[in-house]
């Protein structure tokens, strides 16, 4: 059975980190294209599809702590992939923002 909710956990991870990834990436379309209100409104909806990852990542967690022996699947390290390259996206779309409304404000 655990086996089972391990990977019903790494699908939820791969899930939701990939639609979030993709919106930060929209987010930095919208914000190259000084559309602020969007772009922060992408950031947004991601940041709570991202919450969804670390509940799922929590429960993974959390039946690892509760077993004696770890088993890494490939299906998992894809899933910690996955969350990692969002999260990472997610810090590089706040800074693109902040780079842009700079950028933006020397040049008027």
């Amino acid at each position: 059975m655990e086996k089972n909710k391990i990977e019903l956990a790494c699908f939820e991870i791969i899930a939701y980190s990939g639609e979030a990834k993709a919106l930060f990436l929209e987010a930095y379309d919208c914000a190259l294209e000084l559309n602020y209100d969007l772009a922060n409104s992408k950031i947004k909806e991601g940041k709570t599809l991202l919450n969804k990852t670390h509940q799922a990542h929590m429960e993974l967690l959390t039946i690892e702590a509760q077993e004696e022996k770890s088993n890494i699947s490939l299906l998992l390290v894809h899933a910690e992939d996955q969350f990692m390259s969002a999260e990472n996206a997610l810090i590089m779309a706040e800074k693109m923002l902040l780079f842009i409304k700079k950028f933006e404000s020397k040049l008027t």
